[in-house]
């Protein structure tokens, strides 16, 4: 019997797995991409490259990596679009859209974060097919391929590079815009540690725990599968085995390279079956407080795990197994509590604060309610193992608010 599943029921009647990026892994990997590319068949005569990235970014000097690795080839930059900022919108999908169509962009690098590797995604879906980002707003409403997309993550977090979703804002309705299509997948997925090297330690806790949301809530989704199982289970076990060193070690570079893994692992998990109510607030709150979806993530995480614990006990007892609790005397419940206090251990390791007190100075009952609104109505909320009412979810907002 599996110690860690248990061999549970498997009561899927079909399901489908889709990963079409192709993932490369390697210290040195960016400041050699022009080799990787020319071998790619549909990739080596792609030669009008648009950058992707942001000022931060390129201040830190891992653009001219970039460039030092397409120096001398076939590949020619003919534009670097720098302007995204922490949260992107659709203004800035618009300006990036009108760029590409000028330089004749045949090839997307995108070097970031989840906000840049978004923007490349929707800027290729606009380049190839025109109008507005909001036109494709939900899911499969791409109507064909776009223009390919090299991702290259600088945090541990997203998973965007193996995702085919995008998420941007739209600061005028103060809302998220979420679209999701097999046509956005990068191309190619460049996983280079050297590249967060340098990633600050409170990034590091951010973004890992926004891996670490992706992989729990990817276990416990509606749609759960045993292949992403598989992927979120050893993501999960990745991330808290190395979270921890990671941010309070800058210089161990094998934690941070298992957690650069694992948050690639996570991505391509719940890009197959969805994530759930954690993702749902987190939105909304991004959407109206622009609080670092991270970070947001993080302070929701356990407060969800608590609500949907009762759905399904015996897949957070294998949560509890994969944090590394074990006890053979306790039941699925006992150790689904257990796994909900060994990811408060590791917020507060990681100076992850409790609720959004502090940050969020206030909020009223109408505050609440769009918060509430905006939640149900979020494109993760179905794969959330447990259906949630508009009642319960104004109440899990209230309590991660902490606002009094």
């Amino acid at each position: 019997m599996g110690i860690i599943t248990k061999n549970t029921t498997f009561n899927r009647t079909e399901f489908m797995f889709l990963m079409p990026t192709q993932i490369k892994y390697g210290p040195g990997k960016v400041a050699s991409l022009a080799t990787d590319l020319q071998i790619e068949d549909d990739l080596a005569n792609r030669n009008s490259v648009m950058v992707f990235t942001d000022r931060a970014i390129a201040a830190a000097g891992l653009v001219d990596q970039l460039k030092t690795g397409l120096e001398g080839s076939q590949y020619e930059i003919k534009a670097v679009f720098d302007e995204i900022p922490s949260d992107s919108d659709v203004e800035v999908v618009g300006r990036a859209a009108a760029i590409a169509n000028e330089v004749e962009a045949d090839l997307f690098v995108a070097i970031g974060g989840g906000s840049v590797m978004d923007t490349a995604k929707a800027t290729s879906v606009l380049a190839a097919h025109g109008g507005d980002i909001k036109d494709y707003e939900g899911i499969f409403l791409v109507p064909g391929p776009c223009i390919p997309i090299v991702a290259i993550p600088t945090t541990c977090g997203t998973g965007s590079e193996v995702s085919a979703v995008l998420v941007v804002k739209d600061n005028t309705e103060h809302r998220k815009v979420s679209l999701a299509s097999q046509y956005i997948f990068p191309r190619l997925a460049v996983l280079d540690p050297n590249i967060i090297a340098t990633l600050p330690a409170k990034l590091i806790a951010y973004t890992g725990f926004d891996a670490l949301t992706h992989a729990i809530e990817a276990y416990v989704s509606m749609e759960q599968e045993p292949i992403a199982e598989a992927l979120s289970l050893r993501a999960v076990e990745m991330i808290a085995d190395n979270l921890e060193t990671a941010v309070n070690d800058p210089s161990h570079e094998d934690a941070r390279a298992k957690l650069q893994i694992a948050a690639t692992m996570a991505g391509m998990a719940f890009t197959n079956v969805g994530v759930g109510a954690v993702h749902a607030i987190a939105h909304s709150i991004g959407a109206i407080y622009g609080i670092h979806h991270g970070l947001s993530n993080a302070i929701i995480l356990p407060y969800v795990m608590e609500y949907n614990l009762d759905s399904c006990p015996e897949r957070f007892a294998s949560l509890a197994r994969a944090l590394g609790v074990f006890d053979k005397n306790k039941s699925d419940e006992e150790l689904g509590r257990a796994a909900i206090d060994r990811v408060q251990d590791l917020k507060r390791a990681v100076n992850i604060p409790k609720t959004f007190a502090g940050l969020i100075e206030s909020i009223n009952e109408s505050g609440i309610d769009t918060l509430t609104e905006m939640s149900m109505n979020d494109l993760s909320l179905p794969f959330n193992p447990r259906n949630t009412e508009a009642e319960e979810m104004k109440q899990l907002i209230t309590t991660v608010i902490g606002v009094k």
